[in-house]
């Protein structure tokens, strides 16, 4: 444009500006957006989650004196976009800021859809009274649903004393305890572990029913000036947020919501500034810049220190990581004019006005650190729960369905069963005790299943083929151990200094399951014994990280490591990822792929026969004749699903000392068989990635207009779209069918028949923005990470297995934009009972973390294989997966010479969960089952504490059966072969030698031999339970209410 560009130290400088909507040079980007925002009431506009969070955390990092809050846009799927619950969350964000001012970050979603204003209000304290009733019906005339678990906003369930709920006001949901009417506790818990968290004093409990719908743009106070980061992309992020929400209401009904220009026209009578990355657009500019990425080269960091020093620039370094923030040995030692913070800080600047400077991690190690967001997910117990009317094996009878839960009553007292209706709808009643034989059967044959009759012949038969197939299995399974366990290698020495360094350079918070999963390969590689452990992550789960702290640990104890891969595109990738994250670390790597010249691949090959190549990344070339290693020590198989079982089998007799670590995001049914039964050691990540979407997935007969408005949408806000073939012969036919649809988008092709250094061309045109529409076999169904690309299609989808479809579509909503996947078949296609099975699991499991779920479905669907031999799938078991695998573990226990059999334990009163305690059944029916498969003291401590802390002070029947539960799983690991409860005694008999001091320690116990006879009923229980626990430990017994 023309005219002098006016350079400002700040935007307060541009009055003029800012009533005409006037456009700012936003050259630093990244954290200089949270410094350069004004005090007072701003909106602050960015296109989408990511920035908006990220934006949100820099200001609170840089002014955690100043009040900020984040507008969330309601997730877009069927089951969120009318939610009540939400729409309130958002209302509440609204009065926070209107009562507090500050700055409010926001999406144009967040602004289009009409949030709730909360009306009615209920203060609760703690120590004062309120009727429970009253307070029930207060919650049923709010809005809010009842629910056997509290997980979601908008939930309550009250049982005995405890009462939760989620108040859609806050971000954890609250719990109640009650001493008669008076509330004696109050704490918030989390909802994917339902335990208690932070104690608190008094709450407002908020109505949802009472609310009134008013649009965000509406409540703006007054004198609220508004910036607008990056105005193109908010735009395209607007009219596709609109487009999702209008076809998203053919489905579900809820109310329109404006257009963005209806929305804009309001907005835009705001005090406004527009920042862009376009210089040619801006009439003025901020006189900030960006730093340079170091990427781990500190004595470039040191230099800039000081040079920034020099000119008198007051320097604060914001980091995560604690080896930078060493103020007495870390890399910023000796340069005290540096201020050292904790904090998070997405990327470093440079004001040059005020002479402030500003380090961060994505400086030092060449990424940001992860803002924090608060997640919540379904409980475990949730997802696993036993419903009623549920098809159900029963180990001893078969197939049938659950009924729920009846009392009966035997020798004087009432006592719980599971109903089980058989065929003829006979039904039988289970004991409680027995529950732990009751196991679910895959959703997918409920269809077909035949009911058992408890007069037929059929299930033994059945029970008894399994067995012999149970028994055969676990005979090759044993030669396989014994194999393995004859190997040896030298235990890896600890990784020292330089191995805590490369964790701490991780620039984002570890989740909890990557800790354990690191915590568990570092205990393999220090035992004597090679690992050979399975880790299945889903996509973007951290799982390569996982795989890197593996590989450098290997490196630094002096061992080479060979990462195998199943496609050149992926390979070129892991090489790129490990070179960057092990930037300023002496680890060198290599690549071995068919996009790697002769001469670049023979020098390769050399450095690793010589030893001097610490990493080799390659694809089957790995396994042809020339590639050697000096010193291999750890082999990591990326999609291992991808290789055959040969493939995997000749690695491991190759390389029979060598450790061995497998990642999978969908595991083939026969790995995830051999991982379940113990084959292999097995470790999993379930925890998702911060504001990563579900994908939304259609399957369906092929539709032409739905698949043209799908690749219209994409396009328009600016997206790319992958078009999956099957048939090479088919691509240019859909070739010509787009390019018809789209004459101005840049198509082109890409399959394993092109000339390599085409498909290499073509695949990185795709990866650079330059290709629209990429039309492609399965090929890319591994390894590209295309942030743009977030519409796939697949064409002739009933030819794919599931693992395949999973992967598919794990290209698409890899960033935090939704990402679309429709996986088609022929119109008039009539399709097998398995293929309707596949298609209906991948539009169905289509939560974060679901690709173990579809391992599993897809194992249940085509069956483990065997699991000694090299065939990988088809195995049939019309028992389910579950008894079959029962039945092989206690066939492999036999055959190493364990213990099978559990403690005999006989009472007169058999312990229960009364209904008083706990009403929801379903609730009750899963903890049965949670303590009847308890293992180990500490576990029952656990469950214990938890049972306490949900529910309130444990009655004597919940008592009485933790402890005849502990008796019976764990009572043989202390010598106990058996118990008889009585009322008027207990009578223990076994190899008492640890217990009978402890017993008699109780003095209401006398030992003699192998016999103990202590009193009788609970007492005598709990007696035993207490010996059994460790001594001197807080958690020797089951954990007692606050109250006394």
């Amino acid at each position: 444009m023309s005219g002098v560009r006016v350079t400002v130290g700040n935007l307060e400088e541009l009055g003029a500006l800012w009533q005409g909507g006037g456009s700012v040079h936003d050259r630093a980007g990244g954290a200089a957006r949270a410094w350069i925002c004004p005090e007072g009431p701003i909106l602050a506009l960015l296109p989408d989650a990511r920035q908006a969070t990220e934006l949100l955390s820099d200001h609170r990092t840089l002014f955690p004196d100043r009040s900020a809050h984040l507008l969330n846009a309601p997730p877009l799927t069927i089951q969120t976009i009318g939610s009540r619950p939400l729409a309130l969350q958002r209302g509440e964000t609204m009065q926070q800021w209107l009562r507090e001012g500050g700055l409010l970050v926001a999406t144009p979603g967040a602004l289009m859809p009409p949030c709730l204003l909360g009306e009615g209000e209920l203060p609760i304290k703690k120590g004062e009274s309120y009727a429970r009733d009253r307070l029930l019906d207060w919650l049923d005339r709010s809005g809010y649903q009842r629910s056997d678990l509290v997980w979601s906003p908008g939930h309550y369930v009250a049982r005995g004393f405890i009462l939760d709920v989620f108040d859609p006001a806050y971000a954890l949901p609250l719990r109640f305890e009650f001493f008669d009417e008076a509330v004696e506790r109050i704490c918030s818990f989390h909802p994917s572990t339902q335990k208690s968290a932070a104690e608190l004093d008094s709450i407002e409990l908020h109505s949802v029913a009472g609310a009134t719908p008013s649009s965000p743009a509406n409540l703006l106070p007054q004198g609220t000036r508004l910036l607008l980061f990056d105005p193109q992309k908010i735009e395209g992020q607007a009219l596709s947020f609109h487009w999702l929400w209008e076809e998203l209401r053919q489905e579900i009904r809820v109310d329109p919501i404006p257009h963005w220009d209806e929305l804009f026209a309001l907005l835009a009578r705001l005090p406004r500034l527009r920042l862009t990355r376009n210089l040619e657009l801006t009439e003025a500019q901020l006189d900030i810049d960006s730093l340079p990425p170091f990427r781990g080269d500190f004595l470039n960091v040191l230099r800039l220190c000081h040079s920034l020093h020099e000119q008198d620039y007051t320097i604060t370094l914001f980091s995560t990581n604690p080896r930078f923030l060493d103020r007495e040995s870390g890399p910023f030692s000796a340069l005290p004019f540096v201020e050292l913070c904790s904090g998070r800080l997405s990327s470093g600047f440079a004001d040059r006005a005020r002479r402030r400077a500003f380090l961060s991690d994505r400086e030092l190690s060449g990424v940001s650190a992860a803002s924090f967001s608060m997640e919540w997910h379904a409980p475990q117990e949730w997802r696993e729960r036993l419903a009623s009317g549920q098809l159900v094996v029963h180990e001893d009878y078969g197939v049938g369905i659950f009924r729920g839960i009846e009392e009966i009553a035997t020798g004087g007292e009432t006592l719980d069963a599971l109903t089980i209706e058989f065929a003829e709808q006979k039904r039988l009643l289970i004991p409680v005790m027995q529950s732990h034989k009751l196991t679910p059967l895959a959703e997918h044959e409920s269809d077909e299943t035949v009911l058992d009759s408890l007069k037929s012949t059929r299930w033994r038969k059945s029970q008894e083929r399994d067995r012999k197939r149970a028994e055969e299995e676990a005979r090759l399974l044993v030669e396989i151990f014994a194999r393995r366990e004859l190997e040896r290698r030298d235990p890896l020495p600890e990784g020292g200094e330089l191995y805590a360094a490369f964790e701490e350079a991780f620039p984002h918070t570890e989740t909890a399951d990557q800790l354990k999963a690191v915590r568990e390969i570092m205990e393999d590689l220090s035992g004597p014994f090679p690992m050979d452990r399975l880790l299945v992550g889903d996509v973007g789960f951290g799982k390569t990280e996982v795989a890197l702290r593996a590989a450098f640990r290997s490196v630094v104890a002096g061992r080479q490591v060979c990462v195998l891969v199943p496609t050149t595109i992926l390979a070129q990738q892991h090489y790129a990822t490990f070179q960057s994250r092990l930037s300023g670390f002496p680890v060198s790597v290599g690549l071995l792929s068919r996009f790697v010249s002769r001469t670049e691949a023979r020098r390769t090959k050399e450095r690793a026969a010589d030893g001097t190549l610490d990493i080799l990344i390659g694809t089957h070339k790995l396994l042809q004749k020339g590639v050697e290693f000096r010193n291999l020590g750890l082999l990591v198989v990326d999609e291992e699903h991808r290789f055959g079982v040969m493939h995997k089998e000749n690695l491991k007799n190759t390389h029979k000392a060598v450790d061995i670590l497998s990642l999978s995001a969908t595991p083939i049914p026969r790995t995830l068989a051999m991982a379940l039964r113990g084959l292999r050691n097995f470790s999993l990540l379930e925890t998702p990635p911060v504001n990563r979407l579900p994908v939304t997935t259609f399957a369906g007969p092929w539709r032409a207009s739905l698949a043209r408005k799908a690749v219209t949408h994409e396009l328009t806000r600016g997206g790319q779209v992958y078009f999956v073939v099957n048939r090479i012969a088919r691509m240019e036919d859909q070739q010509r069918m787009l390019a018809a649809f789209f004459p101005d988008a840049r198509i082109a092709l890409a399959h394993g028949q092109m000339p390599e250094r085409e498909l290499e061309k073509t695949m990185l045109d795709f990866y650079s923005g330059n290709v629209d529409i990429l039309i492609c076999t399965t090929i890319i169904e591994s390894g590209l990470d295309v942030g743009r690309a977030n519409t796939i299609i697949v064409d002739d989808s009933q030819e794919l297995g599931l693992a395949q479809m999973y992967q598919l579509r794990g290209r698409v909503g890899r960033r935090e934009e939704n990402g679309f996947a429709y996986f088609f078949y022929p119109e008039k296609e009539e399709l097998r009972r398995e293929t309707a099975d596949r298609l209906e699991a991948i539009s169905t499991l289509t939560d974060l973390g679901s690709g173990y779920a579809i391992a599993r479905r897809d194992l249940d669907i085509r069956g483990g294989g065997e699991i000694g031999g090299s065939r990988q799938h088809g195995v049939s078991r019309g028992a389910g997966f579950h008894s079959f695998y029962r039945m092989l573990e206690q066939e492999l226990t036999r055959l190493r010479g364990g213990s099978i059999a559990k403690v005999e334990v006989s009472f007169d009163r058999a312990g229960s969960i009364p209904e008083f305690y706990i009403p929801q059944e379903g609730v009750r029916v899963t903890l049965y089952r949670r303590l009847l498969q308890a293992i180990g003291m500490d576990e029952f401590a656990a469950l214990a504490n938890e049972i306490t802390d949900r529910f309130g002070p444990l009655p004597d029947p919940v008592k009485l059966l933790i402890a005849q539960s502990a008796l019976r799983n764990c009572g043989a690991a202390y010598g106990l072969r058996s118990v008889s409860i009585t009322r008027s005694e207990t009578r223990a008999s076994g190899d008492l030698k640890e217990l009978g001091p402890r017993l008699k320690a109780l003095r209401t116990w006398t030992v003699l031999g192998d016999q103990a006879l202590g009193p009788g009923g609970l007492a005598g229980v709990r007696g035993l339970y207490e010996a059994m626990s460790e001594p001197d430990e807080d958690e020797a017994n089951p954990p007692q209410s606050q109250r006394t």
